[in-house]
């Protein structure tokens, strides 16, 4: 089975600050990292203790979980963004002033002060997953200034 998506389209019928050649690259990049992430924690799901309730595997739980809301949120609004795109939805639609991405303290934290027992790859997936959620969250923000301004 392959987790392929329809690539964006090549044009553009609203006026925009955003290129379609970077849009797809930063959606074709949220997928990636969506999957990679799924597999990750899919293939950790099995090493956890059950019944274990340390503070380190609390804490673990709460970073994969920061991980997982902001690709969750940055993958929304991408699909949001194609709806747009696609002629499917208004930008006004497309924003929620009163609920951006900025607004989510718990996304936009990036402190690691209980990292030392994280594994480099869960570590640099939320990285990745922050620095993309950040790029939407600009994004997001451009086109509330737009749509408010």
């Amino acid at each position: 089975m392959t987790y392929e998506h329809p690539p964006a389209s090549e044009e553009t019928s609203y006026r925009s600050n955003f290129a379609v050649v970077p849009f797809s690259r930063t959606y074709d990049e949220a997928f990636a990292l969506l999957v990679e992430a799924r597999n990750y924690l899919t293939a950790h799901r099995n090493k956890r203790k059950k019944g274990r309730r340390s503070r380190e595997a609390v804490a673990k739980c709460i970073f994969e979980m920061r991980m997982t809301t902001r690709l969750i949120r940055a993958m929304a609004w991408l699909m949001a963004v194609r709806a747009v795109e696609e002629g499917e939805i208004p930008w006004e639609e497309a924003v929620d002033v009163d609920n951006l991405m900025v607004d989510l303290r718990l996304c936009i934290d990036d402190r690691h002060e209980e990292s030392e027992f994280l594994s480099p790859a869960l570590i640099d997936l939320m990285g990745r997953a922050y620095g993309l959620y950040m790029r939407a969250a600009r994004m997001e923000l451009q086109v509330a200034a737009r749509c408010n301004g």
